[in-house]
């Protein structure tokens, strides 16, 4: 039976407030599992039904985790939407094949499946993929090779024990790509992730995921997420206590401008988000909090309604030129919210953290006027946004040089500007 959830008073005011806790993540996760199995359901076939049934018996957790996992969301939803239209191809419905096998790996149980190829992969979720050119399935039989995790983390040992079909061998000069991640521990907070170049299901960002990264690349992504790690565990321990225990993949993308970096959230996958790799460590700190923050409130979305769907006009989010619906611009506030806090926090150490944090303080207390004077919220949204608005109210407060808050308001009046004549342009 599918448990009906809701956020108690308490734990909704903590999310409102931007940030949230331990017990708040821990609450969107479970529903969000719930939501996924209400998905999963709808796409079961007869041998991962069976399977993914022996797995809830006779290991619950590893059934919880495996189905949990944020990628395993991006899957069930395109496939269900997919479905729905009666247009869900073959590889896609087979695709949970994958993600039976791999909860059958991780409760010790003995099993074969046939696993779709996609792009000249078989790809077990979480755990890597074999090369399968030109084959369309490959049968494979637990257990199963292992993920690689930096030495920093409780590594599995890789093992060999994989079966293929005669008639699906490996391509010449292919083999086992394992699923690699990210690990870091400081100020008694540890985290690992998954570095994910391999999921098929791993697309709908702004830019597209990368291919498999070569080692040199893996090592500077650890590199500088081990150091963005300390910066949030030393002067962000909340925050980065949330990341721990909600955060589980990131998702490479391809760098379409060297100028600038890309990160953007999955609205039905909660705990993933893709990104660029980010210029410096204090900015890959940022974007961990910028992302999660999204994710935290899609999940809350799933739970309570905070915006009237009647209302169709377009604001102005003072991070971009281009008008945005009032659930876009919420979501902004959110993360500027989250953003600003960081980069206050990051202050004593990051030379450049006073002018961001002064930039981004103003954001989130524009963006926030705007959704608050909408009349468009419920009273849920209300409450919400009241929260929202003495936490922005107590960073406004904060003091700061009097340069960086007015280098701040005049490049909040150009974006404004910008704005403007975006606006004019579109009418």
């Amino acid at each position: 039976m599918t448990a009906v959830h809701q956020l108690s008073p308490g734990l909704f005011e903590r999310l409102a407030s931007g940030a949230g806790g331990v017990a708040a993540i821990r609450e969107l996760r479970a529903a969000q599992l719930s939501k996924r199995l209400l998905l999963i359901r709808f796409l079961l076939t007869d041998p991962a039904r069976d399977l993914l049934e022996r797995v809830r018996i006779a290991a619950p957790d590893h059934y919880r985790d495996i189905l949990g996992a944020p990628l395993v969301a991006g899957w069930a939803a395109i496939a269900a939407r997919a479905a729905d239209d009666n247009v869900l191809a073959e590889a896609d419905r087979l695709f949970l094949n994958a993600i039976a096998l791999v909860a059958a790996d991780a409760a010790g149980l003995a099993a074969t499946l046939d696993v779709p190829v996609h792009d000249g992969r078989a790809v077990l979720p979480g755990v890597g993929a074999f090369e399968a050119l030109p084959a369309t399935f490959l049968r494979v039989t637990t257990p199963l090779p292992r993920a690689v995790f930096p030495r920093s983390s409780p590594a599995a040992t890789p093992s060999s024990g994989a079966a293929l079909s005669p008639s699906a061998a490996l391509s010449p000069g292919g083999g086992w790509l394992p699923v690699r991640g990210l690990a870091a521990a400081a100020g008694g907070l540890t985290i690992r992730l998954t570095l994910d170049d391999l999921h098929p299901y791993r697309h709908g960002h702004h830019a597209p995921p990368a291919n498999r990264l070569s080692d040199e690349a893996l090592d500077r992504w650890q590199t500088s997420f081990t150091e963005a790690w300390r910066l949030l565990a030393t002067h962000l321990p909340t925050r980065a206590a949330e990341l721990a225990t909600g955060l589980e993949t990131l998702v490479p993308l391809v760098q379409t401008d060297p100028r600038s970096a890309r990160a953007a959230t999955l609205r039905h996958a909660f705990g993933v988000f893709g990104l660029t790799l980010p210029r410096t460590p204090h900015d890959f700190a940022v974007t961990l909090v910028h992302e999660f923050q999204h994710s935290k409130l899609s999940a809350l979305l799933d739970l309570a309604q905070l915006t009237d769907p009647a209302d169709d006009r377009h604001y102005f989010a003072p991070w971009r030129e281009d008008p945005r619906p009032l659930p876009g611009l919420l979501q902004g506030v959110y993360a500027f919210v989250g953003v600003a806090d960081t980069w206050r926090a990051l202050r004593p150490e990051i030379e450049v953290a006073t002018a961001r944090f002064a930039e981004a303080r103003l954001q989130a207390d524009r963006g926030l006027t705007a959704v608050e004077e909408s009349g468009a919220l419920t009273p849920d949204g209300t409450a919400f946004v009241a929260a929202l608005r003495e936490t922005t109210d107590r960073l406004l407060a904060e003091p700061l040089p009097p340069q960086a808050d007015e280098d701040a308001r005049r490049k909040l009046a150009d974006t404004y500007t910008a704005w403007q004549q975006r606006r004019r342009q579109l009418i």
